[in-house]
């Protein structure tokens, strides 16, 4: 160990004292700079729950979740903001409230209700393969322990299934666990160009979506219902 005298070690006290009160004086002289100059210092912190439910419309009722479903698909793939309650009740047209409360929405009900705004629903059976070369998200309706439940697929990457839920928010779900609660049918709207900025789109690098962005590329049109990823024969 080296040996230091005193009059040194008084010197690099001295100094490293120095600094400090340095550094903190320029600290102070700058908070006090940027508080008179009216700066504000509120950090937008958004919540575990804003982020898990950001661009989704959440179910108020047991029964709900296709009317949330089909909004959330509108408001952020169409820009069609229709709130949940309303959806419920200009839905119900097609239905009965006994029927609804007991069993939910039906995909039926949803191509019924699309229709009344100009769009179309289309009803697919298809294979997990084709999630993976979605080119618009679509609805599914998945079978946990007995509840049925409608939820958003918005692509599938790497065995991963990627999912907007109106009752648990974004999540991931793997294909494997994913194929299990499916019954293989998706639900789809079209009838008007899906909005390209859309965030649920985000994160969709299909071979689909690129091909479709090349025949836009290219000028050339699309197959009917191929450039939606979809390619199986429509159920209705």
């Amino acid at each position: 160990m080296f040996g230091v005298s005193r009059g040194t070690r008084g010197f690099f006290l001295a100094l490293f004292a120095g600094l400090v009160l340095s550094q903190t004086g320029h600290a102070q002289s700058a908070l006090s700079m940027n508080a008179a100059a009216g700066v504000p210092f509120d950090v937008n912190v958004r919540s575990i729950r804003e982020l898990r439910y950001n661009h989704i419309v959440s179910q108020r009722y047991d029964y709900s979740c296709g009317s949330a479903a089909l909004a959330t698909l509108l408001k952020y793939g169409y820009g069609i903001d229709i709130p949940e309650t309303e959806m419920i009740q200009r839905m119900m047209v097609f239905s009965t409230p006994e029927v609804v409360v007991k069993n939910g929405f039906s995909m039926l009900d949803m191509k019924k209700f699309v229709e009344t705004i100009g769009l179309r629903g289309r009803g697919f059976r298809v294979t997990s393969e084709a999630l993976y070369h979605l080119q618009i998200p679509v609805l599914v309706l998945m079978n946990s322990d007995g509840y049925e439940h409608f939820v958003i697929v918005k692509h599938a990457e790497d065995g991963r299934i990627f999912i907007a839920d109106p009752a648990l928010g974004n999540r991931i779900v793997m294909e494997d666990d994913f194929v299990k609660k499916w019954n293989g049918l998706v639900f789809a709207v079209v009838g008007k160009p899906f909005m390209e900025d859309s965030p649920l789109l985000q994160g969709n690098e299909s071979l689909a979506l690129k091909l479709r962005e090349r025949a836009l590329e290219n000028g050339t049109a699309a197959t009917p219902f191929v450039e939606y990823g979809l390619i199986k024969a429509e159920l209705f």
